[in-house]
This record gives structure tokens, sequence and C-alpha cells, in this order.
């Protein structure tokens, strides 16, 4: 369940943000929402794949954080065992809604920060602020408004890179089967990668329009994270263990 409320300074004067990465902090995802700018450095640390948005029907591209439902091997010791968080994980509790307000006389949807008072970290005693004492915005939520901000904007990057991609039919469904130290095995369904016979015999001019969209690094960048898989059956494979 989740309870989003229009965040603001008189309602919320008090609200706090105490984040714990740890199981049942609301973390508990085993693939994070990754956007086209964030994949250069996503692709370090994340394998990144496709999948099928039930709602809009485009391809989002995610980073796998664990092998099973509600399993993320990036929660370690309190902290995300990673340098780079994906700013899907970063924005929680907070997400963009929409308001209709009047811009020249026109009424428009523009957007806006709500808030999910169900989220795990909301608290009122302890945490980081949101508001400053006077009311004012704290660099916390300052740094949210620009998360929210890029997320915004790669939503429509997003959508272009799902578009050529199945324009071009590059994507193809994959069964990722892994089995680990201790003799157990996971299948993991639903994701897509790139087909890369298929793109290594695009034309010329399909190389093109995929450079001239900025969309060429975001396939190389898709590829080059799948080396990363092998690093996270080794983060299970410690998990199981014991390591």
């Amino acid at each position: 369940m989740s309870n989003h409320q229009l965040l603001d300074n008189i309602t919320h004067k008090d609200l706090k943000v105490n984040r714990r990465f740890e199981p049942g902090a609301g973390y508990d995802h085993n693939v994070a929402r990754v956007f086209p700018m964030e994949l250069s450095v996503a692709q370090r640390e994340y394998p990144l794949f496709f999948l099928k948005n039930a709602e809009t029907g485009d391809f989002d591209t995610v980073a796998l954080l664990g092998f099973e439902q509600g399993e993320n091997l990036y929660l370690q010791d309190g902290g995300w065992a990673a340098k780079y968080m994906p700013l899907s994980m970063e924005r929680q509790p907070f997400l963009i809604g929409f308001q209709e307000q009047e811009e020249d006389g026109v009424p428009t949807e523009v957007p806006v920060v709500h808030v999910d008072m169900d989220h795990p970290s909301v608290s009122q005693d302890e945490g980081i602020p949101v508001f400053l004492p006077q009311g004012g915005e704290s660099p916390f939520l300052e740094r949210i408004n620009s998360v929210l901000h890029a997320i915004n904007e790669g939503h429509t990057a997003s959508r272009a890179l799902s578009q050529v991609l199945e324009g071009l039919e590059l994507l193809e469904s994959l069964e990722l089967n892994v089995e680990f130290k201790d003799g157990s095995k996971q299948t993991l369904t639903g994701l897509f990668i790139i087909n890369e016979d298929r793109f290594r015999a695009l034309t010329p001019e399909a190389l093109d329009t995929l450079h001239q969209g900025r969309h060429l690094q975001s396939i190389f960048m898709v590829l080059a994270s799948l080396p990363v898989v092998e690093t996270l059956i080794e983060r299970k494979n410690r998990l199981l263990t014991g390591e």
C-alpha cells in the first residue's frame, strides 16, 4: 500500500527521511528502473536489461539487483554496496505527480513533488529534515528535486530508446538460469537483451540514425554491463555461504 500526498512545507513541516539500506526499509526490489543518461555509470556496477512496461508497452531499461522477487543484494551492512545508486532508488520516498495549473491562461499539467507517507523511511522524529525550520527547502530536498527532474526528462529519452530498438527489432527475450554454490538454482524470465547479431548486421544508415538519436551509446552501455551478472552471482554466493 502507498499513501501519496502532495508535498508542502506546512503539512509536512516536520517531515524527515530516515534512510536505512536494509531489508524491510523500502528498498526490497530485485530490479530498479534506470534511464539513458544513467547508463554510462550504471553499467559499471549493475547488469542492465530491458523489461516490458505493462502500462505503457515500452521497454524500460532496468538494473538487476537480485535473483528473486524482493531480493536486493546491494543492501549490505546498512549501506548501499555500490558507488552509484539508480535515481529511481535515490528518489524514494518521493515521486513525481502532476497538477493542473494555468500557464498564460492555458490549463497545463505540470510536474509536482509527492511523498509516499507509507514508505518505511518516512519519519517525524529522526532522519534528514525535508524542510528548514523557516519553511525553506533543505539541501536534501533540493537534491531530490533535481533527481525527480532528471527522472521526468528520462522518461522521454527512455521511450525514444524503446521505440528505436523495437523498430530495428534489436530486442530479444532472455531466460536467465543461474546456479549458486549451495546447489540452488534460479530462473529469471521476462528480461530482454540486445540481439548482438542483428546489431552487428545493421546498415550504416541505421547506425547513423542510432548515433544521431544518441542511442548508440545506450546500446553499448547495456551490452558492456552483461559481465556484471557474474559479480551479482558472487554477491549471492557470499550471502548463501556466509562469507
